[in-house]
């Protein structure tokens, strides 16, 4: 009894020590030294770095896509409302005036970034965003300026010559090695310089995609398949809001897609029915994409050529598949917002073909080495799955007055959603770039579902499980 006693004696001295505050304590700085910098002053240099080399690399895609495509294979792309001032009203063409051009032009753009690449990176031939997140969890210093802005160029050049390739691939790197180094030209410790890179790739992101609070959330999310590494989200606000801030000032504020009020007054519970269906879609969508992606780069890798021979061949074949359809040249924002704004109207034969068009240029791209991401054709292979889903509903219920664009918007998150990993930055980033809140609801029943459908599976084959695993995590 007198043990227990004594016991219970000291858990309650123990409380009490816990719960003990002094009203000084609580006018005591929130921040002292070493914190500032880790919270504020670090995150805010990194951003802004990391928002002017983002723009330097949309002007150097402009610039290819003017000459590459505009010049030399007389095609203009159509382009998202919300970037570089295009806009759905800006002239396009619908398909090449010189098609032979195309498979010239991504080829060549292949070749190229594979010769720099082979001189300039270690270990290139993998998705940027890959890299930054196996830096992450290996060697936050393996990130080094002189691959990323080697990155950023090649990326842009095959990005602006047609090439269907992501822009997450080069802003990624570009931001966790700034990331890596103004922390150790700051000297701070281990582990915060792996911190900084994380909160370098999210500025990266938040700044390109016009989505500072996704980004923010992708600097702790993007790294793992089953965890969050909660310590970068405080410090990644400040570093996504100055990126975003430098992007938007000159390129504008509105989202990167314009969607408008989406007409649907009252949620009826078939929409419900509707939407977990496309999440099935969805997420089987994703895995037909994860299983060729993979495929295609085996095919490379049993080819055992330098990389810019493999590059070569990608950027060629990938511009033969975008002769199929337009919808595999470029990026492919322009024909999700001519679709959202029934400025064209595909049918299933052109959905489908462009899916699969989008799937295979994609893979044979990044699976060859061409320098580049995922993120932007995974997106419109989204979004045009979820304007093929539409087309299954008006046919099975006619009187379904879903519009196309919602559609549309939530295909973009389910996909991605589940080729990434990341459903929740995923969901906040498209929600940022289209401006479509009254889409939540729906679209977290569809990523939920896409989710359980979609397997273990994700084109960032370097995200660890958990924290656990990593390998700082005992550091």
């Amino acid at each position: 009894m007198e043990n227990e006693k004594v016991v219970v004696n000291h858990t309650e001295s123990a409380d009490e020590r816990i719960t003990q505050h002094s009203w000084k304590d609580i006018l005591e700085p929130p921040a002292k030294g070493k914190n500032k910098a880790r919270y504020f002053i670090t995150p805010v240099i990194i951003g802004l770095i990391v928002g002017i080399l983002s723009l330097v690399f949309i002007d150097i895609m402009d610039f290819f896509t003017r000459w590459s495509l505009g010049i030399v294979a007389h095609f203009i792309p159509p382009r998202s409302s919300g970037f570089g001032g295009g806009g759905a009203q800006a002239p396009y063409t619908s398909a090449p005036g010189y098609p032979f051009m195309i498979p010239l032009v991504e080829g060549m753009a292949g070749f190229i970034s594979g010769i720099l690449s082979y001189f300039m990176i270690k270990k290139p031939g993998s998705l940027g965003a890959n890299k930054a997140i196996r830096a992450y969890h290996e060697n936050p210093e393996s990130l080094t300026l002189k691959e990323a802005f080697t990155t950023l160029f090649t990326s842009a050049m095959v990005l602006g010559s047609g090439g269907p390739s992501g822009r997450e691939g080069a802003v990624s790197m570009v931001g966790g090695s700034v990331g890596v180094f103004i922390a150790k030209l700051l000297r701070q410790k281990p582990h915060e310089v792996r911190e900084a890179l994380a909160i370098g790739v999210g500025a990266g992101l938040g700044a390109m995609f016009k989505a500072p609070l996704a980004g923010a959330i992708a600097s702790s999310e993007i790294f793992f398949k089953h965890d969050f590494d909660i310590e970068t989200i405080i410090p990644a606000f400040a570093a996504s809001a100055a990126a975003y801030l430098v992007v938007a000032t000159k390129v504008g504020f509105s989202p990167l897609f314009r969607i408008g009020v989406l007409p649907v007054h009252s949620f009826e519970l078939r929409y419900i029915l509707w939407f977990s269906i496309f999440g099935i879609f969805s997420g089987l969508i994703a895995r037909f994409l994860l299983w060729v992606f993979y495929y295609i780069s085996d095919l490379f890798k049993k080819l055992k050529q330098p990389i810019y021979v493999s590059a070569l061949i990608g950027g060629v074949l990938a511009g033969c598949i975008g002769l199929l359809s337009s919808y595999a040249i470029g990026n492919g924002y322009g024909w999700l917002q001519l679709i959202m704004d029934h400025k064209i109207f595909p049918g299933v034969s052109e959905l489908t073909l462009g899916i699969i068009c989008v799937i295979l240029a994609m893979s044979l791209i990044a699976g060859s080495g061409a320098s580049g991401g995922a993120f932007s054709p995974t997106v419109v292979i989204g979004g045009l799955s979820g304007a093929l889903f539409w087309h299954f509903a008006k046919v099975v219920s006619p009187d379904v007055n879903i519009p196309i664009a919602m559609f549309v918007v939530v295909g973009m998150m389910a996909v991605f959603s589940v080729a990434a990993n990341a459903p929740l930055s995923t969901i906040v980033m498209i929600t940022e770039m289209t401006g479509s809140y009254g889409v939540l609801l729906p679209a977290m029943l569809t990523v939920g579902i896409a989710m359980m459908f979609g397997g273990e599976h994700s084109l960032f084959n370097a995200q660890h499980d958990h924290r656990s695993a990593s390998d700082h995590a005992n550091s």
